[in-house]
C-alpha cells in the first residue's frame, strides 16, 4: 500500500486512479502520526511506499522524516517543481530514497506504484 500526500485534489486523484489501475492500494496522509499508524498497521494495511509531494511545504518534509526514522521505513518518492532546487534538495537531506520532478514523477507513477506498493489480491 501506498501512503501519499499531493498538494491538489487533481494530482491526489491521479495518484488514486492510477493505483487504482495498477491493482496497488493509496491512502492519503497528511500528519507524521498517521503515517506512523500507516507504518505500523498490519498486513497489506502497511505502508509500503510515501509519495511526498514538496508543495505541501514544511509539512512534506516532517513525513519524509518520519519515514525515514521508523523501525521498518517503507520507500520514499518525493517530487515537486524542478526549479525549486532547494526544496528538492531538503527532501534528499530528509531521507527521501528518490527525488524526482514533478513531470517525471508523473510519467513514472504507474511504475512507481507497482514498485513501491503491495499488489491487492
Amino acid at each position: 500500500m501506498i501512503a501519499y500526500r499531493a498538494m491538489d485534489m487533481m494530482f491526489a486523484t491521479k495518484i488514486r486512479a492510477a493505483g487504482e489501475a495498477a491493482q496497488v492500494g493509496t491512502r492519503e496522509v497528511r500528519t507524521p502520526q498517521r503515517l506512523r499508524d500507516m507504518l505500523d498497521a498490519p498486513g497489506d494495511d502497511r505502508a509500503t511506499g510515501l509519495f511526498v509531494d514538496l508543495e505541501t511545504g514544511p509539512e512534506a518534509i516532517e513525513l519524509i522524516e518520519a519515514a525515514r526514522s521508523h523501525d521498518a521505513p517503507p520507500t520514499i518518492i518525493a517530487f515537486g517543481s524542478h526549479v525549486d532546487t532547494q526544496t528538492l534538495d531538503a527532501a534528499r537531506d530528509a531521507g527521501a530514497d528518490e527525488v524526482l520532478p514533478r513531470s517525471a514523477f508523473a510519467a513514472r507513477l504507474v511504475e512507481l506504484l507497482e514498485a513501491h506498493g503491495r499488489v491487492e489480491q
